[in-house]
């Protein structure tokens, strides 16, 4: 089934504590138009990050609309700086804007309420956030990742005035995380884009999440 409004969603290197200065390049970009998925990812023979630059043209150019969770701050942003691709602001549509996210980010009082957050109070299956958690925890003992997250902490304390224990966790989390999905990426590499490898399920997972979790809040 085609549709008017693809879900777009991309993954990036960035093993650092700042969700966005940290971030090195972008690794794969997933797209869902209907049932349908695709995933472009760097070291691809035929679906590319050129592939990948060639689709959205395409898909702008038509007239589609992409839809995504904090999709205009994120990901739409990172498009622009890695691969030189500008969506129009007109053709976005980003969940986080959605008036129904009001009620939302009062049940969970949050102002910002992460991705798997929201599914789990909509009932919107997000299993792979939670495995993507569980395969970081290793990294978390590991004395570089514990030195960078002080580091971290120390900078979110003095510039945003942030409690030592939360900041701290926030940025080992954040790291430990980044790290999870880059070995994920290289088993996935190494096993030539393999659709049951733990990284094309996390990648697409989000898709799936963003599409379903869409249709909920536009009902309502």
């Amino acid at each position: 089934m085609v549709t008017e409004i693809i879900t777009l969603d991309i993954e990036t290197e960035n093993t650092g504590f700042d969700i966005m200065n940290d971030n090195k390049r972008i690794i794969s970009l997933q797209l869902l138009d209907g049932d349908i998925d695709r995933i472009f990812f760097d070291g691809s023979d035929s679906n590319n990050l050129d592939s990948a630059k060639k689709e959205l043209r395409s898909l702008i150019d038509s007239g589609k609309n992409f839809l995504g969770f904090n999709v205009r701050n994120f990901d739409v942003h990172f498009i622009k700086e890695f691969l030189g691709i500008e969506i129009p602001s007109s053709q976005i549509i980003d969940i986080g804007e959605m008036p129904e996210m009001e009620k939302v980010r009062q049940r969970l009082g949050k102002k910002k309420p992460r991705l798997e957050e929201v599914c789990n109070l909509l009932g919107v299956d997000c299993t792979h956030k939670m495995t993507i958690n569980q395969r970081s925890q290793k990294f978390k003992e590991l004395p570089e990742v514990i030195q960078k997250a002080k580091e971290g902490a120390t900078k979110w304390q003095n510039e945003l005035g942030w409690s030592g224990d939360f900041s701290y966790n926030l940025a080992l989390d954040r790291i430990s995380g980044g790290m999870a999905i880059m070995e994920s990426f290289e088993e996935f590499l190494k096993s030539g884009g393999d659709q049951n490898s733990f990284f094309y399920q996390y990648a697409i997972g989000d898709v799936l999440a963003e599409s379903r979790l869409y249709a909920i809040l536009n009902q309502k």
